[in-house]
């Protein structure tokens, strides 16, 4: 009976309509209920009519390979199903929306050993029928990172990335994916990978691919390759170099106008051996140009990079002293500007990274954790301002928060709250 109700809870989150626009941030809502298990990192998708999916995971940290992907639907009222476990699947590395239905890009690897070894493409249909796995990629190995992004025309594009590669596979059209595409060289060893929907039916896949011995490499170059209706990311190009004796550590990308601009974290010694690390940015061109955002004197990490459909964008990362003292800053630009100043919008714990949302208006909702507490502030990309922070929740034992902006302003945030019983908590914004 449970199965059946998360299933037609699913089907009014991408058939109902939403009510009645609030402000302000809603009580917290329960996800997943407190268990004895741990719980993976949420992710959060929205629907063209404000219905809403929260996929995660859970584990037995003692047990190799223990891991199982759920889905909790939110209905545009705000109504939520139970979690709908995805069978087959270890992790949800992404998902999207594809017009009234619900694609899963899933990770899996044999019974005893931990994700991934391939990943798989599962659809949850409008009227909550969960299809059968289609394996895209096989013959992957460790960490396995993923994107999923829906085109103007329906359309799909899996990025799915390992130390052995990166590899694409779009569909004609909803869920019939094609023969996956290798994007990255054959001696490359990718690092960190990031996509973005470029508008119409054009995407981009950017990542960087470390050289030296394995396990100890570095990486100093971003790849890209782009995509268009007929064709997915094959040519890869090298859209920039950093310099000698420096390291790109985080990467991502978003869409700008027609084109796309790269963010990532750069890492480096001086002579005097002390260490640096810096936010930058640059749009893609012949001859990019590359702008620092974060302060010199600062530590950056945990860089979270978004748009808008029209080209807003949203930067945040964790700025921290020698001393671990960290708060999260964040630096926005409207669709035709250039970045501003830095804004600092709190003080942050070390050990969580911040994240980023563009609604369709220009609002950059940004959320991280304070003290064990999930907070978030919402700005403007065009007039570079935010509004003061917000705790989402009295808890104190807050973790690996997200956040999400929807096609009617709305948003949600999602985290994983306790330690001896964790559960997965969220709250709504409008």
């Amino acid at each position: 009976m449970a199965r059946w109700a998360a299933l037609a809870c699913v089907v009014a989150s991408v058939a109902g309509f939403a009510p009645a626009a609030q402000a302000g941030w809603s009580k917290p809502f329960e996800f997943a209920k407190p268990g004895t298990l741990d719980y993976l990192p949420a992710q959060l998708a929205f629907s063209a009519n404000g219905g809403s999916a929260a996929a995660f995971g859970m584990e037995d940290v003692d047990t190799p390979g223990s891991s199982q992907a759920y889905l909790t639907s939110r209905s545009p009222g705000g109504a939520l199903g139970v979690p709908l476990q995805i069978g087959g699947a270890q992790q949800i590395l992404a998902l999207s929306f594809d017009g009234r239905a619900l694609e899963l890009l899933t990770g899996a690897s044999p019974a005893g050993q931990s994700c991934c070894s391939s990943a798989q493409a599962i659809q949850l249909s409008a009227r909550g029928q969960l299809g059968r796995a289609r394996t895209l990629v096989g013959g992957l190995t460790g960490d396995t990172l993923g994107q999923l992004l829906t085109l103007a025309d329906g359309q799909m594009l899996a990025t799915v990335a390992t130390e052995r590669g990166v590899w694409v596979v779009q569909s004609s059209r909803g869920s019939r994916f094609t023969t996956p595409h290798r994007v990255s060289g054959a001696r490359q060893e990718p690092e960190s990978m990031a996509a973005a929907w470029l508008g119409g039916e054009r995407t981009i896949v950017a990542w960087t691919a470390g050289t030296g011995t394995a396990g100890a490499t570095s990486a100093r170059s971003i790849d890209v390759a782009t995509g268009s209706r007929t064709s997915a990311p094959r040519r890869a190009r090298v859209a920039l170099t950093v310099a000698p004796g420096h390291e790109i550590d985080e990467l991502g990308v978003a869409r700008r106008g027609t084109t796309a601009t790269l963010a990532w974290i750069e890492s480096w010694f001086d002579r005097q051996g002390d260490y640096h690390s810096e936010v930058r940015a640059a749009d893609l061109s012949a001859h990019p140009r590359i702008r620092t955002l974060s302060p010199a004197n600062r530590l950056a990490s945990g860089l979270s990079f978004a748009a808008s459909s029209a080209g807003d964008q949203g930067v945040a990362w964790q700025s921290c002293t020698a001393n671990a003292s960290c708060t999260v800053q964040s630096a926005v630009r409207g669709a035709t500007a250039a970045f501003a100043g830095v804004s600092d919008l709190g003080a942050s714990d070390p050990s969580e990274s911040p994240a980023v949302s563009v609604g369709p208006r220009g609002q950059v909702l940004v959320g991280w954790v304070e003290g064990g507490r999930p907070t978030a502030s919402v700005g403007s990309a065009s007039r570079g301002r935010f509004g003061s922070p917000q705790a989402l929740s009295s808890s104190t034992y807050a973790a690996d928060l997200t956040v999400a902006f929807g096609p009617r302003s709305q948003a949600l945030a999602a985290w994983t709250q306790g330690t001896l019983n964790p559960s997965v908590v969220g709250a709504a914004y409008r």
